[in-house]
């Protein structure tokens, strides 16, 4: 939350929460995350619950998994519950779960699997993901990119990276480090 301000541990609520009229927040706009998935270097093997590597199954098959987390403002405190303005009520987008106990929605995504490679996977696809903004608040809307292991999906990721959507820099090429998980 703190990378876009120099890590200086204050960020302002976006204006929509902070003014008294909240009429921003029934204003919804539709976009769309469009990402290139191009390569990754040197995963990680799996690793036991003592945080040692995994070595009966030396080679992996990743695959990437990109999520949008948007929180959903259409409940009151923010949203009365009488309001009907054009597009406050929502319904999420295929392929959402909706998470009622945070209040938010999380759209998923995932590229092929890359079979017998955690050296240097090559994905090289696109992905475009759809998502709305609440009250122009991307800083709020979080991307997260996660590692994860083909037929361990629910296991815990290789290695993962969460941005705020407002944070991210856009039509650039990068390359992220994601933090490797430990067990």
């Amino acid at each position: 939350m703190f990378q876009r301000n120099g890590r200086s541990g204050y960020v302002l609520k976006p204006s929509a929460l902070r003014i008294p009229h909240k009429g921003l927040l029934s204003s919804r706009t539709k976009h769309f995350l469009d990402v290139t998935i191009i390569s990754a270097q040197q995963l990680p093997r799996p690793k036991d619950s003592s945080g040692r590597e995994i070595i009966d199954k030396s080679i992996i098959d990743p695959f990437i998994e990109v999520s949008i987390h948007v929180p959903d403002w259409t409940h009151p405190p923010f949203l009365h519950e009488s309001a009907n303005v054009a597009g406050a009520i929502h319904s999420p987008p295929i392929g959402a779960t909706v998470t009622n106990a945070t209040s938010a929605r999380k759209i998923s995504y995932r590229t092929s699997v890359v079979k017998n490679n955690g050296f240097n996977p090559v994905w090289q696809e696109e992905l475009r993901i759809p998502f709305d903004c609440v009250g122009n608040m991307k800083d709020l809307i979080f991307v997260r990119f996660a590692v994860k292991q083909a037929d361990k999906e629910d296991d815990e990721p290789l290695a993962l990276y969460c941005a705020s959507l407002g944070s991210l820099q856009h039509g650039k090429w990068r390359h992220d480090r994601l933090c490797l998980h430990a067990f």
